[in-house]
Parts: C-alpha cells; sequence; structure tokens
C-alpha cells in the first residue's frame, strides 16, 4: 500500500503538469506493475466502455444527465489516459496500420461524431488486428475498431451503428460517472479505470475473472451499471447513425445477429457480447425506437465496401481468400463485381503475386474505384514490388494529384523510392512531411532509416531523427543522447537552422526529463 501511495501522490501532483510529463509517469507505473495492484484493490478495473451522446433532434429518448459527474475527470486527464491506452496497445503489436483503413475509419468516425452533442471535439479512430467481433472507446475520444468486426458488418449502416455506440460511450461521460458512482478518491478511481483499460482490450473476460477473485458482489453492481451504460450508449448512438443519414434499424439488426451467431457457439461473436452484454431487453428497445423514425436508405460508400474487402482478406487468410473471390467471380455470387476484382486483387498482392494484381485491378472498371485512393495506393504496390518503379511513379503521382494529403499514397511513394535506392529523394520528400506533420512517428522512423545509410552522410539528421523518434515514443532520456550527439555534427553553415533547432530540442527534452526525475520516473 505504501508504494501505491507514494504513486497515488505522484499522479495527483502531476495534474498541472505537461501532457507529455503525465503520460511518462502513467508509462512508468506500468512498467512498474503498478496499475496490477490497483486492479486487486478497486472494482473500477473493469470499467472500460467509455462511450455515449444524444443529438438535439434525437433528446426525446434520452433523460437529462447534467454536469455533475463529469468534475472528477478533466478533458486534459481523460486525453492523456487515452492516448498513452493507445500507445500501450501499440506497443505491444495489436494496431493495424493499414492507412486505407484508418483513413476511413476516421472520415466516417468524424462524420458521425459531427452529430453528436460533441461536434468539434477530437475523435481519434483506429483498428486492431485481430479477428474478435469487437470495438471499444477509452477517455479523450479514442475509438478502436477490431479488423474481425468490419469483416462481420453486412452494411455501412451496420459499422456506423456500432462507431455510434461507442461515440455515445464517451458522450454520456460513463467514465466520469463510474467514478461519482463509486465515490473514489479522484486519482485512485483513474488509476483503476487506466488498469482496466489496458487489460481489457487483451482480455474480454477481465470483468469475469475479477468476479471470481472475491470482488463479486462490487463487480456484479458495475456489470449492472454497464448494461444500463449499454442501453444509453444504443439510445444516443442510434440518434448519432440517424441524424448521419443511416437507418437506425442496422443496430438492432447487427445485435440480433451477434446474439443468433452466438447460439451456435461462434467464438467471434463472443468477444463483442462479453464487452456489449446484449440482452433482449435492449434489441427490443432499438427496434421501438428505430420503428419511430423514417427509414433511411444511405447506400454504401465504395470506401467502406473497398475496406471490408480487405478486412476480409486478413480474417480468411491469404489462400482461403483467393478460393473465396475466385468462385464468387465464377458463380457470380457478389453484390459489387468491381470490390470483388479489388479484394481478389489485394489478395494477390498480400501473396506476393504482382502480376496478378494488376491483372485483376484493370479488370475494374467502375470510376468511384478507379479512382479511389485505395485503387491508386494497390496498383502503385504492385509495380514497387515487381519493381517497375517508372510505372509505380505515374500512379503515385495521379493518385497525389487528386489526394495530396492521403497518408497511405505518400508514405507509399517515400517506400518506393527508398527502395529504388533514391534515398536523397526520400530523405527530402520526408522532411518536408516532417514540418507539416512534426509528431508523426511514421515519417520520423523512415528518416531515421534513410539516413542511416553511410553513402548519405548525414549523420546530423540521422541522431537528430532518432531522438524525435525516441521523443515522440516518450523515451526522453534517450532522445537527448541522440539530440547531443547531433549537434556534434555540423556540416556547413547552411545547417544553421537546424543546429537552432536541435538546440531547441535539447533544452525542452533536459526539462521534461528533470521533472520526471523529481517524479519517480526513469526516463
Amino acid at each position: 500500500m505504501n508504494v501505491i501511495t507514494k504513486y497515488l501522490s505522484l499522479l495527483y501532483k502531476s495534474r498541472c503538469a505537461t501532457p507529455q510529463c503525465q503520460q511518462e509517469l502513467v508509462r512508468d507505473i506500468s512498467r512498474r506493475g503498478f496499475l496490477r495492484q490497483i486492479l486487486n484493490i478497486t472494482v473500477l478495473a473493469t470499467v472500460t466502455q467509455t462511450c455515449c451522446g444524444t443529438s438535439s433532434d434525437y433528446s426525446k429518448f434520452l433523460p437529462d444527465m447534467g454536469d455533475s459527474d463529469r468534475t472528477n475527470l478533466s478533458p486534459a486527464d481523460a486525453n492523456f489516459i487515452g492516448q498513452q491506452i493507445i500507445q500501450d496497445i501499440a506497443a505491444q503489436g495489436q494496431m493495424l496500420w493499414d492507412y486505407d483503413l484508418l483513413a476511413y475509419l476516421n472520415n466516417i468516425g468524424d462524420e458521425l461524431a459531427s452529430n453528436s452533442p460533441l461536434a468539434g471535439q477530437s475523435f481519434n479512430f483506429y483498428s486492431l488486428n485481430g479477428k474478435e467481433v469487437n470495438a471499444f472507446a477509452l477517455p479523450g475520444g479514442y475509438i478502436c475498431v477490431y479488423n474481425g468486426l468490419i469483416y462481420t458488418t453486412r452494411s455501412e449502416a451496420e459499422l456506423a451503428g456500432v462507431m455510434s455506440h461507442e461515440i455515445g460511450h464517451i458522450v454520456q461521460h460513463h467514465i466520469f460517472r463510474n467514478i461519482a458512482i463509486y465515490n473514489r478518491n479522484q486519482w485512485l478511481a483513474i488509476a483503476g479505470i487506466l488498469a482496466g483499460a489496458l487489460l481489457a482490450p487483451f482480455s474480454p473476460g477481465a470483468a469475469i475473472a475479477a468476479a471470481n477473485g472475491g470482488q463479486g458482489l462490487a463487480i456484479q453492481n458495475i456489470l449492472g451499471n454497464s448494461r444500463d451504460f449499454e442501453r444509453e450508449a444504443d439510445r444516443v448512438g442510434q440518434g448519432i447513425m440517424y441524424n448521419g443519414g443511416f437507418d437506425p434499424h442496422a443496430m438492432p439488426d447487427f445485435f440480433a445477429r451477434l446474439e443468433d451467431l452466438n447460439k451456435f457457439n461462434n467464438n467471434e461473436a463472443l468477444a463483442f457480447l462479453q464487452t456489449h452484454p446484449v440482452t433482449s431487453e435492449r434489441i427490443s428497445e432499438a427496434e421501438e425506437r428505430a420503428n419511430q423514425l423514417s427509414v433511411k436508405m444511405r447506400a454504401d460508400s465504395i470506401s467502406f465496401l473497398i475496406i471490408r474487402e480487405k478486412c476480409r482478406v486478413r480474417q480468411l487468410g491469404v489462400k482461403s481468400a483467393i478460393m473465396f473471390y475466385l468462385n464468387a467471380l465464377k458463380t457470380k455470387r457478389y453484390s459489387n463485381i468491381n470490390t470483388q476484382y479489388y479484394g481478389l486483387a489485394f489478395a494477390y498482392l498480400v501473396s506476393n503475386n504482382p502480376t496478378a494484381t494488376i491483372i485483376y485491378l484493370n479488370k475494374i472498371h467502375e470510376t468511384d474505384v478507379t479512382t479511389h485512393p485505395a485503387y491508386y495506393s494497390l496498383m502503385a504496390s504492385a509495380y514497387t514490388l515487381s519493381k517497375n518503379y517508372v510505372e509505380a511513379r505515374k500512379v503515385y503521382k495521379v493518385g497525389l494529384g487528386s489526394y495530396a494529403t492521403y497518408k497511405g499514397l505518400w508514405l507509399g511513394q517515400i517506400d518506393m523510392e527508398i527502395k529504388a535506392r533514391q534515398l536523397n529523394t526520400a530523405g527530402e520528400y520526408l522532411f518536408r512531411l516532417s514540418e507539416q506533420y512534426p509528431n508523426d512517428l511514421d515519417i520520423w522512423t523512415r528518416i531515421t532509416y534513410v539516413y542511416s545509410d553511410s553513402n548519405l552522410n548525414n549523420l546530423q539528421k540521422y541522431y537528430y531523427a532518432l531522438g524525435n523518434k525516441f521523443s515522440i515514443q516518450n523515451e526522453y532520456k534517450r532522445a537527448l543522447d541522440q539530440y547531443q550527439l547531433a549537434i556534434k555534427y555540423v556540416k556547413s553553415d547552411k545547417d544553421d537552422t537546424l543546429n537552432d533547432i536541435i538546440s531547441s530540442k535539447i533544452i525542452d527534452t533536459q526539462s521534461i526529463i528533470k521533472f520526471n526525475t523529481k517524479y519517480g520516473s526513469n526516463n
């Protein structure tokens, strides 16, 4: 308990610190095993579903919850906790870095969030590389969706229903309200929530395990509240998706289908049902609300159809996916032949067959597909894999001409130039991008790789990039070492600007390390 008390005190004192310092302190607590101790003494460890909000056109379905439960956790506190959890998930290799998928999720997610009471607040959407049918929301507006859930949805409206449900949890301040319900010390509650949030994405049965460990009555009470929160999230989520133009019937339809799958011992549905307990009352209530609204028949977007095929390939595995597509094309069992060609082309690329990829991409004649950024990205990747860099550059030029800010395209172009050994070109492009996206880890990782090549003979940029990479990862002592090395390698007077930037980085990093040392962190 002395250790727990010590770190609770440090958390409390860090409230006025910078988000970076707060994140580093939480990371240190996690490394020391403090979170597991907190998990054993607080019933809040199972509270990871932080969801749900209401739209003005849908307010008749929701009670006025007021603002009294928000005072326990500030927006800054919520953001740094959510961001820390995302970093830890990424560190464990759970994130799915498919930039077509990420672009799609954030586009539709932002659209849905704009139809919620939190319109204008920052939301961030991620995908996890797993076959589980699941999704969850975290403090600060961070929402994660598994590959398996996207694959399982039969329409974009079903996916919008799940994402709206998660947005709803955030709108309704469910973590805030759980803290208030159990009247725990503010930072004890926050640490307990963080512990549960770190465990739950990788162990959906954490609540059941805790219940078996002697916290039965308390856990039962939490699960009761959780079911209430799920019903609130349904109500709010249906309002969000309805105002976004989606059919509100899609939400209960999806829940009912998962429940049916589970009855036949389909384990794919189990994760969602554990973290989002579906009851017949929830489904009935959602259907009743949907029946009071007009039906909206928003067609599935091409982006959704393309992304779902990519998810299908990952879900089935490459060999099974290729057999699936070939059989579907032979029997004409498909709703859109062009996206079937795209899925087959993607499967062939994953199986290192660029020739077949290009063949099936060229069979696509629907303009909405052939002008989609995911199409350009796949075609250019196929040319790159076959070492036809001339054609790859042509495709990237056309694609970036229409989608200049599309990350999948400009990262793909950089990777192509690196494979073509055009390192100077790649390096110059990367540094220009770093000015637009200074905290993008993908950019600094690539800059580090490019300038590690002795042929470029620029150790200053190498150490500077490595320092930025470590800094983004909150490894400040390692970052400082790299900045101090970078400042020693002055190539010429023209590097004065970069020297000034590095000097400033050294001062800032030293300040962060000084704070961390004062409050007990090792970095």
